[in-house]
């Protein structure tokens, strides 16, 4: 058996450049576990999936309870390249806990959507900052002060997709998708997207470091995480298997 293991070239990022990257870059999500972050950001990736652009998503976090810190990391590549790649081009800080930290490990020139509050443009001046009052974005959203935790995070979805070039329709349809046995939810989730979106629209300046344009690569595909693939590899095989998280509630 020969195995060829490709190696992606690394893009070139600086502070200005002549020409976008298009379908080739990696966004880094940091957010609070238990805070409809997982959702928002697989709503996404799918959207980004069913413009035809091949794309992978990674979600790091330690075992911990709701309200300590996960990242989920989205690379976007055209040529198929969607290993894990260290080097963050998109941040989106909504942790307080960890805004400092996430800021301080990225490399100059990144774009980097923040949580109004946290004040980061202030921290370094070698970053693209897009300032973005999430709090105050949801609250006409939703009353629910417990559903205005989860739905905040899809508002970063809207935001992304109008600094990225993602249609919103696609992002509505990825989120009926990702809450397709909920109808209310899906609505108030495309409410809240909307909101993001056309936040952006109005009020952030556009971008010119960064762009997804529609291919013709996923065709035929489908979008799955490790464990349902090993699972169906498990199935296809005659195996019969029986897996769980071995966290309270298993």
């Amino acid at each position: 058996m020969v195995s060829v293991v490709d190696v992606s070239p690394e893009p070139k990022l600086g502070k200005t450049r002549a020409k976008p990257l298009i379908n080739d870059f990696v966004i880094h999500v940091a957010t609070v576990n238990g805070s409809g972050s997982q959702s928002a950001n697989l709503v996404l990736l799918r959207s980004i999936f069913q413009m035809g652009i091949p794309v992978s998503g990674k979600n790091l976090f330690p075992s911990n309870i709701q309200g300590l810190p996960t990242w989920f990391t989205i690379r976007v590549n055209k040529d198929g390249y969607i290993g894990r790649r260290d080097k963050i081009d998109i941040l989106v800080a909504m942790n307080p806990e960890t805004a400092h930290q996430d800021l301080m490990a990225v490399e100059p020139g990144t774009l980097v959507v923040y949580d109004e509050p946290l004040k980061l443009d202030s921290l370094r001046e070698d970053v693209d900052f897009y300032s973005v009052p999430f709090t105050k974005l949801v609250t006409p959203v939703v009353d629910n002060s417990k559903l205005r935790k989860l739905v905040r995070n899809i508002i970063y979805d809207g935001v992304l997709a109008k600094l990225l070039g993602i249609e919103m329709e696609e992002l509505e349809t990825a989120i009926r998708k990702q809450f397709k046995n909920k109808v209310k939810a899906a609505e108030l989730n495309i409410k809240a997207a909307r909101v993001g979106y056309e936040f952006a629209a109005e009020n952030l300046p556009a971008q010119d470091k960064f762009r997804l344009e529609r291919m013709n690569k996923t065709r035929g595909k489908i979008i799955i995480d490790g464990n349902g693939a090993a699972a169906l590899g498990a199935m296809f095989a005659g195996v019969t298997v029986v897996t769980w998280y071995p966290i309270t509630p298993s």
